[in-house]
């Protein structure tokens, strides 16, 4: 009996392990953060840039071979191309529209791209006071495309700040909470979780 259970066993695992092996990885494309005429430092750059890994990063992604990333930087250049065409025959161009075509010519099934609208700060410092006054802006969007599906989300989402300096007021906090904001308003984690199974 033992011996039978072990061989439906083997038989069972080894059909999983082929159809696992048979499922085609989904191909994601993570585009780096589109900055929008603005200055982004680079340890605010950074940060986001994490924030963002690590929301579409799949657990045991190099074992289980679930999804391949797309190169970043090279999607950043081709996404670059594309959009840069469309823009200067049509300035009323939607970046989301650029997004299908970037998905259609990388052949990904499914594409994050964040943007960074607009970011601003400044301080000014008060003669009578002796206090600092900060002023923060940050607008950000985040498109997510899914090829197989159709389905398209755009997002925006703004912090603005005003007051005596906090660092809770800067720029790069307030981009920080932007993202947080957009990753939880697309879904995108719950997104990335339903690409596993």
């Amino acid at each position: 009996m033992k011996k039978i259970f072990t061989l439906i066993l083997i038989v069972l695992v080894s059909l999983t392990s082929v159809a696992m092996a048979a499922k085609k990885p989904i191909k994601i494309a993570r585009l780096p953060i589109i900055i929008q005429k603005n200055v982004l430092d680079y340890e605010t750059s950074a940060t986001l840039e994490m924030k963002l890994a690590r929301a579409v990063n799949i657990p045991m992604n190099k074992t289980l071979k679930i999804a391949e990333y797309l190169p970043p930087k090279e999607s950043s250049i081709v996404f670059g191309e594309i959009w840069h065409e469309m823009y200067n025959q049509d300035k009323k161009s939607k970046m989301s529209e650029a997004v299908k075509i970037f998905a259609e010519d990388t052949n990904a099934d499914l594409i994050i791209c964040p943007i960074l609208n607009q970011y601003s700060q400044s301080v000014i410092n008060s003669n009578i006071s002796f206090e600092s006054r900060l002023s923060s802006f940050v607008s950000a969007e985040m498109i997510i495309y899914d090829k197989k599906t159709g389905d398209l989300i755009d997002k925006k989402t703004t912090r603005r700040y005003n007051d005596s300096f906090n660092r809770l007021g800067t720029a790069s906090y307030l981009a920080g909470e932007c993202f947080d904001q957009l990753i939880k308003d697309t879904g995108l984690r719950q997104i990335i979780r339903s690409k596993r199974g």
